[in-house]
């Protein structure tokens, strides 16, 4: 529905995130810069395996999926020397796993923590991987203040301002570039239309975190997981909803 969208790039310049200098545009500047996003602008020739766009202004970013991409290729090659089992991240917001963590436990698959969004150096989640890779998506790391109010770095590439209502979006998926891009589109979306999105896609589980009922609570949605893949890290300011 458009909310993943590699052309945002003028965006994130006009709104200052490309040199984390956060700054306010007018509703002038953002409706003249989304006549240069959209993917309809650009031109794909697959014979010649080039990309030209139909708009001189419109440029792409595609931070919101190479980290995923790279791992994937990371793991293509390693396979292809004979390792099966192994771990790898990309910025820690992108994790791939492969095989067992072999250790004495014999634990299948690799337990991996994801951060609290609110509080730094705090795990929320702990998700187990069964060769799949795990994206999370949030703004704790990249936002602004102004006039009391937070902007985060994500942006809406349909309406061109940041996103709100969602605090963090985790994806798992068998693919590092489909969990990358996914779970900035569902940060996106809001929680509703992600739990729609989730159930309509195969091998695709999802954890969104969102403001709770009183503040300083938080609510956790998850759909397509097992069970006994995922658990809250002890914390009273949780409640877990399960839509699975």
């Amino acid at each position: 529905d458009g909310a993943f969208d590699i052309t945002s790039a003028p965006l994130s310049k006009l709104w200052g995130f490309s040199r984390r200098q956060g700054q306010i545009p007018s509703e002038s500047d953002i409706g003249a810069v989304l006549e240069n996003v959209g993917s309809h602008l650009l031109e794909l020739d697959q014979k010649n395996q080039t990309v030209a766009f139909s708009r001189s202004a419109t440029e792409i970013n595609l931070g919101g999926i190479g980290k995923g991409f790279a791992l994937d290729r990371c793991q293509e090659l390693l396979r292809a020397d004979g390792v099966e089992h192994v771990l790898m991240h990309g910025g820690k917001s992108s994790v791939l796993a492969r095989g067992d963590r072999g250790t004495a436990e014999q634990l299948h698959g690799w337990k991996v923590g994801v951060r609290h969004p609110l509080r730094a150096n705090a795990r929320l989640l702990e998700i187990q991987l069964h060769d799949q890779a795990l994206s999370t998506s949030g703004a704790a790391t990249q936002s602004f203040h102004h006039q009391g109010k937070r902007y985060g770095h994500i942006l809406d590439p349909r309406n061109g301002y940041p996103s709100a209502g969602v605090y963090s979006a985790t994806v798992v998926a068998d693919s590092a570039a489909v969990a990358d891009a996914l779970s900035t589109a569902f940060y996106v979306l809001g929680h509703e239309k992600i739990l729609e999105c989730c159930s309509l896609q195969e091998d695709v589980a999802t954890a969104i975190v969102v403001p709770g009922d009183h503040s300083g609570r938080i609510d956790i949605h998850t759909c397509g997981f097992c069970e006994e893949d995922i658990k809250i890290v002890q914390d009273q300011s949780c409640q877990f909803i399960r839509h699975d």
